[in-house]
């Protein structure tokens, strides 16, 4: 029941996300070569978004691989010195029933002038046949978790050298990607020249949003719920910062014009890990214009927050993110000069400042 009504949820917030990037494209103003370029724009943030992930899961992957190496090959050794150990007590044991071999077996049973006696010498040779035997079998178990481990330690160096591979692609594709976004924002920049120019198109990218999370309130209020979600209001002035950094840009600041800032900007280095404020659902997470690549975080009550400029996303439509969790790493997207997070929070589609909600 629980799966059924999250592939519901994710089905229905991927159809919203879908609506609300095809309205975007509709309602874009701008002349064709601006159009033109923010396209390419938004679809480099894409690639770089998508390579990021790829690069830091493989990078996860490989720090894991490289510790199961480390442990398989201290057990391949362990298991190398207990073979040795166990061929020295067989050989030993094989030795004793040479030389005792050389006695007829029978002939020692019949020399036996007491009962006491030949009880004793049966169960000697008993003993020395059990012990044989055990000998073989522990040497036998060795052997093969030896073998076993030996053929895993191969994949897994096998794998090892796939990852490292992946890893100089990846990142080679992301300095290719970075130099061609780089030249699309200059390209933005060369196209905006004039104020009022810059004006419209921030306000444009505020229409934009607003309607966009208006669409997601609407869709939220339809989707069964999933889990419980308290809202924000009991941990006022105590909810995580995404990120860490300096605060560039102040709630309620002057942007452009009459336009004022709506959330923070936070100056962070490009990659760093941006992380969840609280317990919440991801109601979106994907491009949109004038902020890149998105991230929207519902928290119930009418409560969302906000991530943007991302360089990747690390969650999908419908995911159940929790406090502190690692929800996407900052970047430059949407047309950024210099890398740093975008954060709003929203309360029945209002920004509020984050200044008063974050510790």
């Amino acid at each position: 029941m629980a799966n059924s009504t999250a592939e519901e949820t994710q089905r229905k917030l991927e159809k919203v996300q879908q609506q609300i990037i095809s309205k975007q494209d509709k309602l874009d103003k701008s002349h064709s070569k601006l159009k033109q370029t923010q396209t390419q724009l938004a679809q480099t943030d894409r690639q770089i978004g998508q390579a990021s992930r790829v690069l830091r899961q493989t990078k996860q992957e490989l720090r894991q691989t490289q510790k199961q190496l480390k442990k398989l090959s201290a057990r391949q050794q362990e298991l190398e010195q207990l073979k040795q150990q166990q061929l020295q007590v067989l050989e030993k044991q094989l030795n004793s029933a040479y030389h005792i071999g050389q006695h007829d077996y029978l002939k020692v049973l019949l020399n036996q002038d007491s009962p006491a006696k030949l009880e004793r010498v049966i169960s000697y040779y008993q003993y020395l046949n059990k012990a044989r035997t055990q000998a073989i079998e522990n040497l036998k178990a060795t052997l093969a978790e030896l073998n076993q481990t030996t053929q895993t330690l191969n994949q897994k160096q096998l794998r090892l050298t796939e990852l490292l591979e992946i890893e100089a692609q990846k990142q080679q594709e992301l300095v290719s990607l970075k130099r061609q976004q780089q030249q699309q924002i200059d390209a933005l920049a060369k196209l905006i020249k004039s104020e009022s120019a810059e004006i419209e198109r921030l306000r444009d990218n505020e229409i934009a949003l607003s309607q966009a999370l208006e669409a997601l309130a609407e869709a939220i209020d339809e989707l069964p719920q999933q889990v419980e979600l308290n809202g924000l209001q009991d941990i006022k002035g105590r909810l995580l910062w995404p990120a860490k950094g300096r605060i560039q840009n102040i709630y309620g600041k002057r942007k452009s014009g009459q336009l004022r800032w709506k959330g923070v900007k936070i100056d962070a280095d490009t990659g760093d890990t941006v992380h969840n404020v609280h317990a919440g659902q991801v109601v979106f997470s994907d491009w949109l214009k004038g902020y890149g690549l998105v991230i929207v975080v519902e928290h119930g009550d009418g409560f969302m927050t906000l991530y943007g400029h991302n360089q990747a996303l690390l969650k999908d439509v419908g995911d159940i993110v929790q406090s502190g969790e690692p929800i996407a790493l900052v970047g430059q997207s949407g047309g950024q000069s210099k890398p740093g997070l975008y954060f709003e929070v929203r309360y029945q589609g209002q920004p509020l400042n984050p200044m008063d909600w974050c510790n």
